[in-house]
């Protein structure tokens, strides 16, 4: 029997991160890391796989990280407990003191009619399942997605990139529904439908027909749409099932049950990433966004806090910071979007703004952002952030997500110094947080 004093289940981000948040802070440990996949993806770059990134071996999660911090990686799977004994699915036994869930999640099958038939894919963590997925896209000509989020999205780019014709059907009434609003949902529809895509919103698969392989789905209205392989982007659910043999407490639909620093009902036994529940840092209430810069900040704190807590909790649950790129536009969103505000019945300003990320707008590389900010109308506090355009949006994200964490007010934004030059930042006269903010403000004054 193997022993250590700290074992992590889950070779992805959050268990990588929490092995050497581990090790980082209690150097005299004994640290073993056990995971199913020999070979472990990175999430976030699968969809790239498909055209963007040569092979699938140009998307491996590296060992590297945690050979160089001297953690152990034991390929196998945990089975059993017994006390604080782990059985593996090899036979061997791992005695741990401590031990840090970390097993991700699970892509939602919906129950839909002929959704086993040959050709129906899901963007899965599996090396050897993606590589089947990738060869059959090759093969196909004509590529229907079910589910128009930020996953669903990055794959019809890269199939459309790889010269695929592509159908994507959405239920709710926009693209990215969850996460953005409609503006920057429709905005993205047009570049695509520009790229030749095929559209639908609003509607809801209810068949995949074929014979033994897919021939394509029947819609609620009762269309057919022809199609020789489907991708299904209907997004993903805690994986609980290690936790429910350990007798854990839990949530069927948001995870494993974790206090303020990820710690379990069992005292000794942590939870991180996907796989543990979130709550909205606005509301308390459950959420199920899951992204992997939320499980590598779980990661860094419950490495840190095993034995005892050296590192004070400071984020505020989940704000939900995401970007992407598709049909060349970057699109970002961190905290809340009007939509949301609305639905909890938040008195809110609006302030946006639309100007060059380059000053003068002419210079080579140079793109035009939209931005729309989202106030408190009495705290005057930023709530949420949406942006549109070129590169730079991936770190104007970053930083609306530090201003919404730190609560700054509009006057404090208004304010505030920064640093700017032609070749990296737009016009200091029209840098775009600022002068979103500067509209919520002029907005506000004008309220009755």
């Amino acid at each position: 029997m193997k022993k250590y004093n700290i074992v992590i289940v889950g070779g992805g981000p959050a268990g990588v991160t929490a092995a050497i948040s581990s090790r980082n802070t209690y150097p005299d440990k004994t640290i073993a890391l056990i995971r199913r996949e020999k070979i472990p993806m990175i999430p976030c770059g699968i969809p790239y796989i498909l055209h963007s990134l040569n092979s699938i071996d140009e998307n491996i999660l590296p060992d590297a990280p945690l050979h160089n911090k001297k953690v152990d990686i034991l390929v196998d799977e945990v089975v059993a407990r017994n006390d604080h004994i782990l059985e593996l699915a090899s036979g061997e036994k791992v005695e741990y003191e401590k031990l840090v869930l970390a097993t991700g999640s699970q892509v939602f099958v919906p129950p839909i009619k002929g959704i086993d038939l040959e050709g129906v894919f899901y963007v899965k963590k599996s090396k050897e399942y993606l590589e089947t997925f990738k060869e059959k896209t090759l093969q196909a000509k004509k590529i229907i997605i079910i589910g128009g989020g930020f996953i669903g999205l990055e794959v019809a780019d890269e199939l459309l990139k790889a010269g695929k014709q592509v159908v994507i059907i959405e239920r709710l009434g926009q693209l990215l529904p969850l996460a953005m609003d409609s503006e920057f949902g429709d905005f993205v529809a047009e570049k695509l439908r520009g790229l030749n895509a095929e559209i639908l919103t609003g509607v809801t698969v209810k068949e995949i027909i074929g014979q033994q392989k897919v021939e394509g789905v029947i819609i609620d209205d009762g269309r057919k749409i022809d199609g020789d392989l489907v991708v299904v982007s209907a997004g993903y659910r805690p994986n609980i099932e290690l936790a429910k043999k350990l007798g854990l407490e839990y949530n069927e639909r948001f995870g494993i049950l974790i206090d303020e620093y990820l710690r379990t009902s069992e005292k000794d036994i942590f939870a991180v990433g996907d796989c543990a529940a979130k709550r909205n840092c606005f509301t308390g209430e459950f959420t199920q966004i899951m992204l992997a810069s939320t499980a590598m900040a779980e990661g860094r704190l419950a490495g840190s806090n095993l034995y005892d807590i050296k590192v004070i909790r400071k984020f505020m649950g989940i704000l939900g910071s995401f970007s992407t790129k598709i049909a060349g536009v970057a699109l970002g969103v961190s905290g809340m979007t009007e939509r949301d505000a609305k639905a909890l019945g938040i008195d809110y300003v609006v302030g946006t703004t639309e100007t060059f990320d380059r000053h003068p707008g002419k210079l080579p590389g140079a793109s035009k952002i939209y931005v729309k900010l989202i106030f408190s109308r009495y705290s005057h506090t930023i709530l949420g952030g949406q942006v549109r355009g070129g590169n730079s949006v991936g770190e104007i994200v970053n930083i609306l997500s530090v201003m919404i964490q730190k609560q700054m007010t509009d006057m404090e934004i208004d304010t505030l110094q920064i640093g700017t030059h032609p070749l990296l930042t737009a016009s200091p006269i029209a840098y775009p947080i600022i002068n979103a903010t500067a509209d919520a403000i002029v907005k506000w004054l004008h309220l009755k």
